[in-house]
């Protein structure tokens, strides 16, 4: 395993290396983002046919893990557009990645995250669940830092007026950049 020059992140030589390196991000990412767990398993499948298809291509791109989420993000874009077409029991939270017990806030949240429209969803998904930073996602999404910040603080906005907590400021406590 090579790693990239500009920030670490891994690089995979074969397509065995890519699934070990990436696959708990892409499913991460996949789980959180729809509604039931065929549909992730279904994201994460076409995201890595699509690597498997072009992997000479994808040898070359600057981030393997950046190219395989935003195609991660195309798929879940596809199945939100698919999704009126059948009935879907939502994902619970015993499929999803790592899941803690539910509480009725986490619960509140996830239904209230699924009613935000989907690029505000798709950032808040990349930088809490996925740990992407602001200029990552930007780079995932094809947007500027700017840009993604402000489908953030929107997101953010939204998910608050949603649970009924708009009345709390934003707060920051680290004073890391969000």
């Amino acid at each position: 395993m090579e790693s990239a020059p500009s920030d670490g992140t891994p690089v995979a030589r074969d397509r065995d290396e890519l699934v070990t390196l990436f696959a708990g991000d892409v499913w991460r990412f996949a789980s959180a983002s729809v509604r039931c767990r065929e549909d992730a398993e279904d994201v994460v499948m076409e995201t890595f046919a699509a690597a498997f298809r072009d992997f000479d291509g994808l040898r070359r791109v600057d981030n393997q893990r950046y190219w395989l989420l935003d195609v991660a993000r195309k798929r879940v874009a596809d199945c939100h557009r698919k999704r009126y077409r059948r009935a879907e029991r939502p994902l619970s939270e015993a499929d999803s990645a790592s899941a803690p017990a539910p509480s009725p806030l986490g619960l509140a949240a996830r239904e209230a995250l699924g009613r935000l429209p989907d690029p505000q969803r798709e950032v808040l998904t990349l930088k809490y669940v996925s740990g992407l930073s602001v200029e990552e996602i930007g780079l995932v999404i094809r947007r500027s830092p700017a840009a993604t910040n402000s489908l953030l603080q929107r997101g953010r906005k939204g998910l608050r007026k949603d649970l009924g907590l708009d009345d709390l400021p934003e707060s920051n406590p680290t004073g890391e950049k969000r």
